[in-house]
């Protein structure tokens, strides 16, 4: 069964953390400032740059030379990213000693903890209003939750160390699909429609789920699940077994080899 048939049916139916604190914080809008941050490697350093005209604040996790602390490792409840600092327009923040890292980012300033932002175990976040912005939210009608957004992995990583661009799949079955990684997600491709995705990668370990829209994304609707392992000959793993509408779809088991 082709993956767009089976996806369509699936779909119908104390931050040990370097919490910096720059003082009072300020109204924070609740925004994703993603599109405000780059980052850049520097050496074994990545530097975080601000290019709006706002304070911001990144959050971070990785493997990282000077903590044990690994994505998933912060606080319970609101645990995958452990570090955190502000960054005023136009200035930098660096990050030292860290090798595959993951990153999200929120208009506003953060102060010891991790209140103005709420994340998820694969790393998608939600940014969280607070002062006069969130008084005002609370005057008008219940709004739903500010959806989770994408976080970013490492731009720019290796090759032999990252997924980072287009791998053909070959499923036990005989399908033959594409998957693409990049800094701000993941696309499916089956030949007739491109699915939107996320990943997460652990050393050399990726996890990633693809949603039928970028709407179910936004959602966080429950997508389909693939586990794969990343080595010098390419990546392999599983596309986890779902149903939806009478439609069953077994495991499939994965090989990848890299186009670019």
């Amino acid at each position: 069964m082709k993956f767009a048939i089976a996806m369509r049916a699936f779909l119908t139916a104390g931050l040990a953390i370097a919490l910096h604190s720059g003082g009072a914080i300020a109204a924070n809008p609740g925004k994703s400032a993603m599109d405000c941050v780059s980052a850049a490697r520097d050496k074994d350093d990545v530097v975080f740059t601000n290019n709006c005209g706002g304070k911001v604040f990144v959050v971070w996790c990785g493997e990282m030379k000077y903590t044990k602390k690994r994505c998933g490792d912060g606080p319970k409840g609101n645990s995958f990213y452990t570090h955190s600092n502000n960054i005023e327009p136009g200035k930098n923040l660096r990050a030292s000693a860290i090798q595959a890292y993951r990153y999200a980012a929120c208009h506003g300033g953060i102060a010891f903890g991790k209140d103005e932002i709420q994340d998820q175990p694969d790393g998608s976040f939600a940014c969280i209003a607070s002062g006069s912005t969130a008084r005002k939210s609370n005057t008008e009608a219940a709004k739903p939750v500010p959806p989770a957004a994408a976080s970013r992995p490492a731009p720019g990583a290796s090759a032999a160390g990252s997924p980072l661009g287009t791998w053909q799949v070959v499923t036990d079955a005989g399908q033959r699909l594409k998957l693409s990684f990049s800094a701000s997600g993941a696309i499916y491709d089956d030949g007739d429609d491109r699915y939107p995705g996320r990943w997460n990668q652990q050393g050399k370990h990726i996890s990633v789920q693809i949603f039928a829209t970028e709407q179910h994304m936004q959602r966080n609707e429950t997508g389909v699940r693939m586990e794969l392992d990343l080595d010098d000959r390419g990546m392999a793993g599983v596309q986890f077994p779902h149903s939806a509408a009478g439609v069953n779809v077994r495991q499939l088991r994965l090989t990848l080899t890299r186009l670019n």
